[in-house]
């Protein structure tokens, strides 16, 4: 339950991948596909959990023990897009949803949804499961691709015209906690995507394992940020 608050209307900011859509189990199917197209041996989810870092191609290079050039990233890239396009629709939305954008919207808040994912594949695949109506602004990215959350979350910020203090961004890595801090937004993770707890609460964010508990502690890190002067 989504506690009303007295204060001016919230933006939320959801994350796509390991958020929104539960798709870990793809995600890693399509890794170990295209690792075995390239001759590599498959990962564990452990791995991926406890290795994956953005940028993505920093991650590759981790697993595979040496920088990839640009030609190995391209074609590793690639195969991988190959298959995740393939597998996708196969993922279904995370518990709670689409409750949750209801609830948000009808308490007089607004919500986005950002990815690093291509927005010429995010937007058919979100209005695919028929949640783009909730959403101010649906964006994934365009080439060329910003390396990191926080210059694309920026953008996004923008092209709403909404107060960064106001904003608070769900997502399930590091990088989304670092992106909220880069712009001045709040970030809540949650628990259930594709990082490690460990790496998680390394980032001093709040966390929340369920996508109901993130929404229910806005109120909580907005008091938090108001006692502080921050919002």
């Amino acid at each position: 339950m989504i506690v009303p608050m007295n204060r001016e209307p919230l933006h939320l900011v959801w994350d796509w991948n390991g958020t929104v859509l539960n798709d870990f189990e793809i995600i890693l199917r399509s890794t170990n596909d295209s690792f075995s197209d390239h001759g590599l041996p498959a990962i564990t989810a452990d791995q991926y959990r406890t290795q994956i870092k953005m940028p993505i191609r920093s991650f590759y290079a981790d697993i595979l023990g040496h920088e990839p050039g640009d030609e190995e990233w391209e074609a590793l890239d690639a195969t991988f897009h190959k298959y995740y396009v393939a597998y996708e629709r196969e993922a279904r939305l995370s518990d709670g949803l689409p409750d949750l954008f209801r609830e948000w919207s009808g308490r007089g808040h607004s919500q986005s949804l950002l990815s690093m994912y291509h927005d010429d594949k995010l937007v058919p695949v979100v209005r695919h499961h028929g949640i783009d109506r909730y959403f101010e602004l649906v964006q994934g990215t365009t080439p060329p691709r910003p390396a990191r959350k926080g210059l694309h979350l920026r953008d996004h910020l923008a092209r709403l015209g909404v107060d960064p203090a106001r904003v608070v961004l769900i997502g399930d890595s590091p990088d989304d906690a670092a992106a909220a801090a880069t712009v001045g937004a709040h970030a809540i993770l949650y628990s259930g995507g594709f990082a490690a707890g460990q790496s998680l609460r390394a980032t001093g964010a709040p966390i929340a394992d369920s996508l109901t508990a993130a929404v229910a502690l806005i109120d909580e890190v907005m008091a938090d940020a108001a006692a502080a002067g921050e919002g």
